[in-house]
């Protein structure tokens, strides 16, 4: 019995270290990344911390509400995380964080045993943390930190709905407590590595840039993109992408992370649309390379590509972008390539 309580402390000593550390580097990447998602989260972290305290000091009620507090906020910073990265849009976001908080006081106040006043209220709280780690997971591909970091707190999540059923189980209580310190510290180093990422922070590029619309033959290809080596650049390209700063995704028919179908313009355009904003928010020139034009007009037709790199070029000079576009010249007729030009003619 003394050794299980020695190893409960050592466990919540643990805990509490992993939520504050992880809190305080979440709270520092909004200082640097101004993003609302960060702070919140960090918020979240440190009440999750003075769960631990409570339940420490024996506090029942008390870790039911700040359980329920932590979940809430939680689950409204990840809810700001997608929509930060342009994945969804919500109006009065605040609103899908309320039921942990609402249920709470519920069984709070009209409860009358154990069950109805905090294992209802912990399982449904825990089930909202279970979903921020959901939300967070369903990051785009080329945020894999960010989704083992989601992937980590939803089996948190789903590890702490065991709790309100499983709390009387005397042979499970050590196997639970192992597998929740286990996953609080995974899913703490996990959320830190997320947030640390040049991908969240965005720190701005050293090279200079400056926004136009460009047109270009094939054969300048290997001179043009070489002084962008180090650029976060968003590269759509007939192979993967030469460079590690580079975020580049394969035109290609057979299907796979990091690729698209060259008939699906409408995803192409949506990526481009918000990478763009992202870049303009941080107050950076987004960068924008297009390499296999004759491949997707081979699968879409000409005027559909024509209308699609219209696109392309007016999000280009609304957001103060570069657009780089490379053809090769000979697959093109006089007509076709004067109809092409046309397009980046003008700023």
């Amino acid at each position: 019995m003394v050794g299980m309580e020695s190893l409960l402390l050592l466990g919540q000593m643990l805990s509490l270290t992993a939520k504050i550390v992880v809190a305080v580097f979440l709270l520092r990447a909004y200082r640097i990344s101004e993003r609302f998602s960060s702070l919140h989260l960090g918020i979240a972290w440190l009440v999750s911390a003075v769960v631990v305290l409570m339940d420490a000091l024996g506090q029942e009620t008390f870790v039911v509400i700040f359980y329920a507090l932590f979940s809430a906020v939680l689950f409204y910073g990840s809810l700001l995380f997608l929509i930060e990265e342009g994945q969804v849009s919500l109006k009065r976001p605040w609103m899908w964080a309320l039921p942990p908080i609402v249920g709470t006081v519920y069984g709070l106040l009209l409860g009358s045993g154990w069950d109805s006043r905090v294992g209802i209220s912990y399982g449904v709280s825990a089930f909202y943390v279970f979903l921020a780690g959901v939300t967070i997971a369903s990051a785009e591909a080329d945020f894999p930190t960010a989704r083992r970091a989601g992937i980590a707190l939803a089996l948190f999540g789903l590890h702490e709905m065991d709790y309100p059923i499983l709390r009387d189980v005397s042979w499970f209580a050590p196997i639970g407590f192992t597998v929740g310190a286990f996953l609080t510290l995974l899913s703490a180093y996990l959320m830190a590595r997320m947030v640390l990422s040049e991908r969240f922070i965005g720190r701005k590029p050293t090279v200079e840039v400056k926004p136009g619309v460009q047109l270009l033959t094939r054969e300048n290809y290997g001179s043009v993109v070489d002084g962008l080596k180090d650029y976060p650049v968003l590269a759509f390209l007939r192979e993967p992408a030469p460079y590690p700063a580079w975020t580049g995704y394969m035109l290609t028919a057979v299907s796979g992370e990091m690729k698209i179908h060259p008939t699906n313009l409408a995803r192409i355009s949506e990526i481009v649309s918000r990478y763009l904003r992202e870049a303009s928010a941080q107050g950076v020139t987004g960068v924008v390379v297009i390499d296999g034009v004759e491949f997707l007009v081979t699968y879409n037709g000409l005027q559909p590509v024509l209308k699609f790199l219209a696109t392309l070029r007016d999000m280009a000079l609304v957001n103060r972008a570069l657009l780089l576009v490379f053809i090769e010249e000979g697959a093109w007729n006089p007509k076709e390539l004067s109809m092409l030009r046309r397009i980046f003619a003008s700023e």
